[in-house]
């Protein structure tokens, strides 16, 4: 509808299409917002439910990482420091940090370690007199069970805090959105009850190519001095 339209229409018509406009919308938003809720209070639910697994399982998964470790550290001490085997440039080398990061997954920090009790053996060490070797082993193959639950349990709590902020977020919006119109309804119920003359002189602004009473407002909002912090 161009200015002119409007100011072809009675301010009274106008605005009871408006008032219209903005009851239709309030009487729809509670029931939605409440739909809203009922899945925010789900998502919530859920959300905290994943969050708590995957707090119980990040300590143990921790716990045996540091365990699968004591095995290499107990390695690298019994090396021998002049054997060509530890030389800087070494595959052994490789290993041992391949072996100490956490990153490694189980199937291969089982392999090289293999590789690496190789080397051990190979120099005159004996595999019964390593301390930590089975619990090593123990703590790594219940590693490699736990994986795989820890993972989903991240990726399930991460897709349920996502799913979890974008309901809080309509919700918000929505809640907003409702509390907008019932000003507005009010305002012009308002209107309709006393005059309406205003609301002319604003139509009549538009039409010659001035702004809007609301452009107005933004411009003034816009143009004021923030204040120093």
């Amino acid at each position: 509808m161009t200015p002119e339209d409007l100011l072809r229409v009675e301010p009274e018509v106008l605005a009871k299409l408006i008032l219209h406009k903005r009851e239709k919308i309030a009487l729809s938003l509670p029931d939605t917002i409440e739909a809203i809720a009922e899945q925010k209070h789900m998502a919530e639910k859920l959300a905290r439910q994943s969050r708590s697994k995957k707090d119980d399982l990040e300590p143990k998964v921790n716990n045996l990482l540091k365990e699968r470790l004591t095995i290499v550290k107990e390695l690298t001490g019994k090396l021998p420091s002049d054997h060509p085997s530890i030389d800087t440039t070494s595959p052994d080398v490789d290993i041992i940090q391949q072996l100490l990061t956490n990153k490694t997954t189980s199937q291969e920090f089982a392999e090289q370690l293999s590789t690496i009790i190789q080397t051990y053996q190979q120099q005159g060490g004996d595999i019964e007199g390593l301390v930590h070797y089975k619990s090593s082993v123990k703590a790594n193959n219940a590693l490699a069970e736990l994986t795989n639950d820890f993972e989903l349990a991240k990726n399930q709590w991460n897709d349920n805090e996502v799913n979890r902020r974008k309901l809080e977020s309509k919700f918000t919006k929505m809640s907003s959105n409702l509390k907008d119109s019932d000003t507005s309804i009010q305002y012009w119920q308002q209107k309709l009850s006393t005059n309406l003359d205003d609301l002319l002189i604003d139509a009549k602004r538009v039409a010659a190519g001035g702004l809007s009473s609301r452009q107005i407002l933004r411009n003034n909002k816009h143009n004021k001095p923030k204040r120093g912090r």
